[in-house]
């Protein structure tokens, strides 16, 4: 690999093909991925749910991460509307939100190279430092974990505001001031974290460059600032809507994480124990402090001279890896302590100090010399790249690396018993279900999905038990709440199945209480009123559930028996049609608006909708017996015969009786 005409264009035409072409042969495997099993699914779920083909930047910017109305999540619109559009080309098929995680990294690839260059980095170390990047091992998290996109893409914007405002500096064309305001505005939309570069930009101004800055000369930057910063704060401000405790966000939590930073700063240069959920531990802790006192004394001994550029790379890396630290989530005892792919901004910072280092030891050593060391590194790096991206190939792959790196990973086991019951081994799942229960009893998911396997083989005993255990658990730990009322549904479901419907009206009214906004709960109080004759009350639950969700079919369904019982056979039809509306093939609402025209004497609409019942499922014996009584009306006897004795052999007794009351007719 030759250097000589790096200041020539083919030079860099061909700098750039390198960190197009290594990445992407690399990286390309994961394209055929599918989702990890943690975060993705709901995340993918919920993109397409809310916004399908369509690209809707005012939900982006008017939703939390998880496009919820609560604004319980995180405020991250570009990331939501970068996986729109990939909800746009293949809705929920994984590959292509693989395939744009790569494209990011890709670019990122190419704007670091083109960042280091223009803070005075030689193209060729800038070149191999962009290389080394791109392969490395510790960052591949961001680029096969598709909840990572909010790095990618806060790396990428960052990176290019950073570069429009160096151009603006030397060329003072006010195109960049323009071009800075959107990089910038939409690095704030990536993440947070972005809040900090306007800082970094000052610092460097003083700190690098030594420029005794005058309001005046970084006005136009100020001013663009400064209204990135009020449309941020003030849209999240809109959307956010929960605090979190003390525990969970603030200097506590970034006390218990201060091993991030050696942890993070280690394992960037020597990539050992890298798995999906990383937890904190000595051996990688040492090895980090280790290898951070042989950069800083290598950086004394050998790139003094550019001290300053050498004091802001390390500013880069403490600033954009603190915020981070300022949350800790309530997983962190029981699944993961951080997450490796936060290192993929902060390790710019690492960049920058590596590559000064390595242009002043060319003064030591050859740097032929020196490509000598690095590109063995580089391949060392993309081989433990290319066998770790394994490990995020399904849900099972992604959690037994977390259980290898912690038999004790309590998240892992229950996550991947989840993971082999999707795929219908239930005595694996069974297994990891129990294992996290051993390890920690007070865990509610595992009890939890112990009562979803139950409930899904019919035991509804079982699953009753389970799910009882998962709300206790749940209860106990109220500051956490994992379940967030799913444990009162699912156990309501099960006394409904069981006929305890007095037990469940108790039950339901409870978790009501504690979740007044969740629309299944009062949904299942009106199942538990409609089973008890109790239809009023039911109707102004199910209202209360369709006011709370205004999307759910089955809502309507159920209010629309309830209206049908209190003989209200225009709002009942009204129900069924916005059912339809919703659902088109809901079997029940087909037989339940069937079973209404019958009563408004609508006997041809009647007959259609029963016809798509039975087409739909040709066993439903309920819609044959409804369906001929409407034959009868429209005086097709034999049609009307027919249904009903389709409807007898399908075990519908009631049947028998217009059966032998038409022969006698």
């Amino acid at each position: 690999m030759k250097f000589k005409t790096q200041n020539k264009p083919e030079s860099l035409i061909f700098y750039i093909l390198i960190l197009v072409i290594i990445p992407a042969l690399l990286y390309f495997k994961v394209v055929n991925f599918g989702l990890s099993g943690l975060d993705d699914s709901s995340i993918i779920y919920n993109i397409n749910n809310t916004s399908g083909s369509k690209i809707n930047i005012i939900g982006a910017l008017t939703h939390d991460a998880l496009m919820g109305n609560k604004g319980d999540t995180f405020y991250r619109p570009m990331q939501v509307i970068s996986l729109m559009i990939d909800a746009g080309i293949s809705g929920t098929q994984p590959w292509i939100y693989h395939f744009s995680n790569l494209l990011l990294h890709i670019l990122t690839v190419i704007a670091l190279f083109s960042f280091l260059c223009n803070i005075g980095i030689k193209k060729n170390i800038s070149f191999l430092i962009s290389l080394l990047f791109s392969v490395n091992p510790m960052i591949s998290n961001a680029v096969a974990w598709i909840p990572a996109r909010g790095d990618l893409l806060l790396c990428l914007f960052s990176l290019l505001s950073f570069i429009t405002f160096l151009e603006y500096s030397k060329k003072k064309n006010p195109v960049y001031i323009c071009l800075h305001f959107v990089a910038f505005l939409l690095a704030l939309l990536s993440k947070e974290t972005a809040v900090l570069l306007p800082f970094l930009i000052i610092t460097y101004l003083i700190l690098v460059q030594q420029k005794k800055i005058t309001v005046n000369e970084i006005k136009p930057f100020l001013s663009v600032w400064l209204i990135s910063y009020v449309l941020f704060f003030a849209l999240r401000y809109i959307v956010l809507k929960i605090s979190h405790p003390s525990n969970e966000l603030g200097f506590i939590p970034l006390f218990k994480n201060l091993p991030v930073i050696p942890i993070t700063f280690g394992k960037f240069f020597i990539p050992s124990n890298l798995t999906t959920l990383p937890f904190f531990d000595n051996t990688a802790l040492i090895t980090g402090v280790i290898v951070f006192l042989v950069i800083l004394g290598s950086a004394i001994k050998f790139a003094w001279p550019k001290k300053h550029l050498l004091l802001w790379g390390a500013i880069w890396f403490f600033a954009f890896s603190i915020p981070p630290m300022l949350f800790r989530t309530y997983f962190a005892e029981i699944g993961y302590e951080y997450f490796d792919y936060r290192i993929y901004l902060p390790s710019v910072g690492i960049l920058i100090m590596t590559g000064i280092i390595i242009e002043d030891l060319s003064s030591f050593i050859s740097l032929r010399k020196m490509v000598m060391i690095l590109v063995p590194i580089i391949l060392v790096y993309s081989v433990i790249t290319f066998v770790h991206l394994h490990e995020f190939t399904d849900p099972i792959s992604f959690f037994t690396s977390a259980i290898k790196a912690n038999p004790k990973n309590v998240l892992a086991y229950g996550e991947r018993g989840t993971g082999y019951n999707n795929i219908g081994n239930n005595e694996k799942a069974m297994s990891d279900f129990d294992k996290a229960i051993k390890i920690n009893p007070g865990y509610s998911t595992p009890y939890f999905n112990k009562g979803v396997l139950y409930a899904a083989s019919g035991d509804h005993l079982n699953a009753e038990y389970y799910f009882s255990l998962a709300l206790n658990a749940d209860t106990l730990n109220h500051e956490i709440r994992l379940l967030k009322g799913n444990a009162y549904l699912n156990l309501s479901n099960e006394k409904l199945n069981l006929y305890k419907f007095n037990e469940d009206i108790v039950l339901i009214k409870k978790g009501i209480r504690e979740y007044p906004e969740y629309a299944g709960l009062h949904n299942n109080l009106g199942l538990a009123y409609y089973y008890t004759l109790k239809f009023d009350s039911a109707l102004f639950e199910y209202t209360l559930a369709i006011d709370l969700d205004k999307n759910s079919a089955k809502f309507y369904n159920s209010r629309g028996m309830a209206r049908y019982h209190l003989n209200d056979f225009i709002g009942a039809l009204s129900d069924f049609d916005m059912t339809l509306e919703l659902k088109p093939d809901f079997l029940d609402a087909l037989g339940n608006r069937g079973m209404v025209k019958i009563k408004t004497n609508d006997f041809e609409g009647a007959v259609s909708d029963l016809t798509k019942a039975v087409n739909l499922n040709p066993s439903a014996a309920a819609a044959y017996y409804f369906r001929g009584i409407a034959f009868m009306s429209l005086k097709k006897t034999n049609e009307a015969k027919n249904d009903w004795q389709q409807a007898l052999n399908l075990g519908y007794k009631k049947a028998e009786e217009k059966l032998n009351s038409a022969g006698e007719k």
